[in-house]
């Protein structure tokens, strides 16, 4: 990597860093998705149960397996048919977790954690429910500030995670948002976190590689 482009790449994640901790979250930077791996499975030690977002961030991490050889249930919805009592009795189970596992649609240098959701099953995970969270963060979804971070959503990762989930709508022809009215519509809710909630413990981790939508 030129040396100008990992100062400059050090100068967003110092920033963003020490804004997460100036609001309260625990914020960790990890060398590699093992490390990131290894952070996780050490937050996990004293948990039973593991929720786990639609998110292919975490997943990339390879995590599940050890936490599940570590004897640990997981609670992924990835795993029922999407609508089944089955599936929509996992997402609930996801907030009353002591750990879930999620990524950012969007993570702002001033600290904040932005998503948009369909269900918002994770959104209700990571601010009351579970016991402990854990978002893991690629640097393609730091964003300066929160106009930056919905222009992110808008613009790349809800066109994409449209076109993955194979929905009718019109951000996936567009390749951007339409504020569409679409019954497959997935933007429906829009969660800001600015500062850590009360009663929840968040670690934010980043890694210096793009990662997920």
């Amino acid at each position: 990597m030129d040396e100008f482009v990992k100062m400059h790449q050090n100068i967003i994640f110092e920033s963003t860093l020490s804004s997460l901790k100036k609001n309260g979250f625990n914020a960790i930077l990890a060398n590699s998705r093992e490390e990131a791996a290894e952070h996780i499975m050490e937050i996990a030690k004293d948990c039973s149960t593991v929720g786990i977002a639609g998110t292919h961030t975490v997943r990339a991490l390879e995590v599940l397996p050890k936490l599940e050889k570590a004897g640990k249930e997981i609670f992924d919805h990835w795993k029922f048919k999407i609508g089944t009592p089955e599936e929509v009795e996992c997402r609930r189970k996801q907030g009353r977790a002591d750990l879930f596992l999620s990524s950012a649609n969007a993570l702002t240098m001033n600290g904040e954690i932005v998503n948009r959701d369909g269900c918002g099953n994770r959104i209700n995970a990571m601010t009351f429910g579970a016991r402990k969270v854990v978002v893991v963060v690629g640097k393609n979804k730091i964003t300066p500030d929160l106009e930056s971070a919905i222009a992110r959503i808008e613009e790349v990762a809800a066109p994409i995670r449209a076109m993955s989930l194979n929905r009718k709508t019109p951000c996936v022809k567009s390749g951007y948002c339409m504020d569409c009215d679409s019954p497959e519509r997935i933007c429906r809710i829009t969660s800001i976190i600015h500062k850590r909630p009360m009663l929840t413990d968040i670690t934010v981790i980043i890694i210096p590689e793009d990662l997920g939508y």
